[in-house]
């Protein structure tokens, strides 16, 4: 009976060790036409969690390249605070590299070419944490400035997501720009939305 209680220990400590991956993509569409993609991988080991962001988008206007967007980036996370993050932008040509690493001092941050301290306790605005909406102020993984940001609680709707029906809290994030994100019931993102200066409806859904 020890041996088999042994064994169990150990089996039971394999499993709360395993990686836990999930995925999540999205398609960005413009006025119902689609632009280009989002994707969020997540991979969750024990205490900690790494996130690999990519965002992909063209808009053309009579087959001309009018706008491009281009952002990739990587944060690595342990017991629930940010200790690692990189990223690259290309906004439509106007280019962001942004880095930051957990040092005895804290976190260390070099954007642009610009080295400086922030909060060992701020957190990126990347919608994939709905820890986000609980934030008054945010990092901006494009250029590595630190802008504050409001919630407002919508509170739950029903989303016709991949011909079935999601239960999603609904919020308003204002900041830079305003933004409309859902989360469901296991609180995963499962829409976003935006309006582009031109009034145009940008909209993020699963794929």
């Amino acid at each position: 009976m020890r041996i088999i209680a042994g064994l169990m220990g150990v089996l039971l400590l394999g499993m709360e060790g395993q990686a836990c991956a999930e995925t999540m993509r999205f398609a960005i569409t413009r006025n119902g036409d689609q632009i280009g993609t989002h994707s969020i991988d997540i991979n969750r080991a024990g205490a900690n969690i790494s996130v690999s962001i990519a965002t992909d988008l063209v808009v053309k206007v009579l087959f001309v390249t009018a706008y491009h967007f281009q952002h990739s980036a990587s944060e690595h996370w342990v017991n629930g605070r940010l200790v690692a993050l990189d990223s690259t932008t290309d906004n439509n040509g106007t280019r962001h590299q942004v880095s930051i690493v957990m040092k005895t001092t804290g976190l260390e941050m070099e954007a642009d070419g610009k080295a400086s301290r922030v909060d060992r306790n701020i957190m990126p605005a990347s919608l994939w944490n709905p820890e986000l909406v609980r934030r008054a102020v945010v990092l901006d993984t494009q250029d590595g400035d630190i802008v504050p940001l409001s919630v407002v609680d919508q509170g739950m709707e029903e989303l016709a997501i991949e011909a079935r029906i999601v239960k999603a809290h609904h919020y308003t994030i204002k900041s830079r720009f305003s933004q409309d994100v859902w989360y469901d019931e296991q609180q995963h993102l499962v829409q976003a939305k935006l309006i582009g200066r031109d009034g145009s409806v940008i909209l993020y859904k699963p794929i």
